[in-house]
């Protein structure tokens, strides 16, 4: 009579253990990157909404500035922007490399918005009707601003240069 095998030997439960052990690590190394990558991701559109409200904020106020209203100073940018049937006086400003926008149409309650972080070496340049760039600029009737341009940069982004044309 012949013994019949029914059992598995020690060598085989342990060759099928290290090739478990093998499969799981891997597989737990392929979810944990999937799991960055999708934090990574998520970071990244987070500052991309950032950055494009950011320069959507900055093109409307400027493109819809009335009456050539405009000041730059060290204090910032400061324009008279109609929108909505309303004329606002908004102020561009930076203060602890954040780009703040400031509704200050109401003096006793204005309204701060922090657009950008991590904004460094802000620059804002008026465009004259002449073509000359001024970083002083004040409203006169006698001088027309073509142009507003924006510089600065971001350590994510890089440097970022917004122009941004202004109806005579």
């Amino acid at each position: 009579m012949s013994k019949q095998r029914t059992a598995f030997t020690l060598i085989e439960l342990m060759v099928a253990i290290a090739i478990f052990s093998s499969i799981a690590s891997i597989s737990y190394y392929a979810l944990s990157a999937s799991f960055q990558s999708k934090s990574v991701q998520n970071r990244h559109s987070s500052e991309l909404f950032q950055l494009q409200k950011t320069l959507n904020f900055l093109e409307r106020d400027i493109t819809q500035t009335s009456n050539q209203k405009i000041t730059l100073d060290s204090f910032g940018l400061t324009l008279s922007s109609l929108q909505n049937d309303q004329l606002l006086t908004i102020q561009y400003s930076v203060n602890s490399n954040q780009l703040l926008r400031n509704d200050i149409s109401n003096t006793s309650e204005p309204i701060i918005l922090g657009l950008l972080n991590q904004i460094n070496a802000p620059i804002i340049r008026v465009l004259d009707q002449e073509n000359q760039w001024h970083i002083k600029w004040s409203f006169s009737e006698e001088k027309f601003a073509r142009a507003i341009e924006i510089k600065f940069k971001h350590p994510y982004w890089g440097d970022l240069i917004k122009l941004v044309m202004i109806d005579e």
